[in-house]
């Protein structure tokens, strides 16, 4: 099973780029293992072994390593499948895993239908607020949050219709989910903030500073710019949406080996009502305008390899704001902070340096 597993995580999920792991080699502490690579190894195992791993034993003690993982493997595949807790999703199991590092999650009810569903550290300073990209949970942050653990505060969101986050709209407009984070903001006590933004998140992030000039101490911008020409760049998406192959490639740096699993969950999230619905007509036409008048000091965060927003199209951007700096980093895709979590977290905190100074 030991080799089975070191197989697998080798040749599907690193593409054969860790030919020396062994049975002791920290799969968590490496980054080995990220949200997405997580989902796959758990439909692995259940496929392989038929060991459905319940949440509270998805943790650092079974994934420390290979070795650790076939124990428990091995004790849940006697199991009876009237012991199994099929219900749980992998999206929960994903949540538990990064409550057993310390960080806390919280469903904040916040009115008009909308229940927040957050995850949370705490450290010192300003809050940084952490938008996914959209059709991303909060759990695609969960690196950039274990990095921060003990050094910053950070919450990060499920935007409505994804994630773990509960409303009574199933096809939420751009409109709605600036709303919907406006009235989860009015909750915190927190009352100095720093927006990190991924992609789409980062158009509702660019809002907030609008109205909040005097709460928001920094915006930092992932996977965004300047789109020109909105209409093609978005029928473009719609098709490359339409195979979840294309778009990891152009999404990833490295992209994820394709896999019965991975398709299902991609499929899924391309395929809500909230994923069409968020770029409507008006958004569209927003698209144009969303940095204007953005007073506060901004950071952008380019991957050199995003082929969705190309980092010519964040320089474009840039240009448009009086205090804003771009940062490429290399071997990135459109999810840097997911592809390269430690240089990422690196970044924001010299920019948040300098613009403290």
């Amino acid at each position: 099973m030991e080799k089975e597993l070191i197989d697998f995580i080798n040749n599907d999920l690193l593409e054969g780029a860790a030919p020396d792991l062994d049975g002791n080699t920290p799969l968590l502490e490496l980054g080995i293992l990220n949200s997405l690579s997580m989902v796959r190894l758990l439909a692995h195992v259940d496929q392989r072994y038929g060991a459905k791993i319940p949440e509270n034993n998805i943790t650092p003690v079974h994934f420390e390593n290979i070795k650790t993982l076939s124990l428990l493997i091995k004790s849940l595949s006697g199991v009876d499948d009237t012991e199994r807790n099929d219900d749980v999703s992998e999206l929960e199991r994903l949540v538990c895993l990064q409550e057993s590092y310390g960080i806390q999650r919280e469903l904040v009810d916040t009115g008009n239908g909308f229940k927040q569903h957050t995850l949370r550290v705490k450290g010192k300073g300003p809050l940084w607020i952490m938008l996914p990209a959209l059709g991303n949970p909060s759990t695609s942050w969960s690196s950039t949050l274990r990095s921060l653990q003990g050094r910053h505060n950070a919450v990060a969101l499920d935007l409505a219709g994804f994630g773990l986050s509960q409303s009574q709209n199933e096809a939420p407009s751009y409109v709605d989910h600036v709303e919907f984070t406006l009235q989860y903001l009015e909750t915190l006590e927190e009352q100095e903030w720093v927006l990190v933004a991924n992609s789409a998140g980062s158009m509702i992030a660019t809002e907030v500073a609008r109205r909040y000039p005097d709460k928001v101490k920094a915006l930092v911008c992932t996977g965004f710019g300047l789109v020109d020409d909105v209409e093609s760049w978005w029928g473009d998406l719609k098709k490359m949406s339409s195979n979840p192959e294309q778009f990891l490639a152009a999404a990833y740096y490295h992209p994820p080996k394709m896999t019965p699993a991975l398709e299902d969950l991609l499929n899924d999230v391309l395929s809500r009502p909230a994923y069409h619905s968020f770029l409507d007509e008006y958004a569209r036409k927003s698209m144009a305008t969303t940095f204007d008048d953005v007073k506060v000091p901004t950071l952008f965060i380019a991957g050199n390899h995003d082929q969705i927003i190309p980092p010519e199209w964040s320089e474009k951007a840039a240009e448009r704001l009086e205090n804003a700096t771009v940062t490429r980093l290399s071997r990135c895709g459109h999810f840097s902070a997911s592809e390269r979590p430690e240089e990422f977290v690196w970044v924001v905190e010299d920019f948040l340096n300098k613009v403290a100074m």
